[in-house]
């Protein structure tokens, strides 16, 4: 059973989105256009619908009422809402192939970029970092469980290739590694020039470069005289300064060693 609505309870329908409102100069609400509260007023707006002029209007109005009213069955093949497409991979897209995955993870361990670890594989640049993105839940689209493993073992390849680049570069480039691992920063000395606006630190004069020399030599003297005063081998040699010393000799130099060092404090 329909009910036939007054200009004001269109208007009031119109403000809660059961009729097409329609607006006057201004832009207020003036009247409320297909009114649709519930299944019976949607059985007349279908039959309306087949003669109207103004399908192209009437046409999301009736779905949303319908749908909102659970009543979707009442609606004609040609007004009922269509399937949802299955998602899925493109018609065309590449595919993530065990092969493909294993040139991409081979070529990475060795060092190569992206861009070209995904040309020699035969996928682009941006499908790789999407296969990336969606593994790792940064993409709008969803994860699947291979391209959340992909991205598992592509970002343990990458570190694998950065951490034999450092050792290589450890062993063979040693300063280099220095001026990159120990960068100088401000009020801290490496192997770099300091950053831009930091203050020199003071030059070292050479009386404290002479203590600090004196002070390594006595250190050694306290520690090992032997890489000092090393002993000649000869044992037929008297001199105190080659001869091989017992461990009294050494007790005496160290002696010394810590007069010495008291002298200079």
């Amino acid at each position: 059973m329909t009910i036939s609505y007054t200009k004001r309870q269109r208007i009031a329908m119109a403000k809660r989105a059961e009729a097409i409102p329609v607006k006057g100069d201004e832009g207020e609400i003036i009247d409320g256009l297909c009114p649709v509260a519930n299944r019976g007023d949607l059985k007349a707006a279908l039959a309306r619908y087949k003669s109207a002029s103004n399908k192209s209007q009437l046409r999301p109005h009736i779905r949303k009422r319908a749908k909102e009213l659970g009543a979707e069955d009442l609606l004609p093949a040609s007004l009922a809402p269509k399937p949802a497409r299955k998602r899925g991979r493109p018609v065309g897209a590449p595919a993530l192939t065990p092969d493909v995955q294993d040139l991409i993870l081979s070529l990475t361990r060795k060092g190569a970029f992206d861009h070209v670890a995904a040309g020699v594989a035969g996928v682009g640049e941006s499908t790789l970092r999407e296969w990336i993105a969606r593994g790792e839940g940064r993409s709008v689209r969803p994860a699947t469980p291979k391209l959340r493993a992909f991205a598992k073992v592509y970002r343990k390849a990458k570190a694998e290739a950065r951490a034999l680049a450092e050792m290589r570069a450890y062993d063979e480039h040693l300063l280099a590694w220095l001026k990159h691992a120990g960068r100088s920063k401000d009020g801290l000395e490496g192997w770099t020039d300091m950053p831009a606006g930091t203050e020199a630190s003071e030059p070292v004069s050479e009386d404290e470069l002479l203590d600090l020399l004196l002070g390594a030599f006595l250190d050694l003297l306290l520690t090992d005289a032997g890489i000092i005063l090393p002993s000649c081998g000869n044992l037929r040699c008297r001199c105190v300064f080659h001869r091989i010393r017992s461990t009294e000799d050494l007790a005496k130099t160290r002696e010394i060693a810590r007069k010495l060092r008291r002298e200079l404090s």
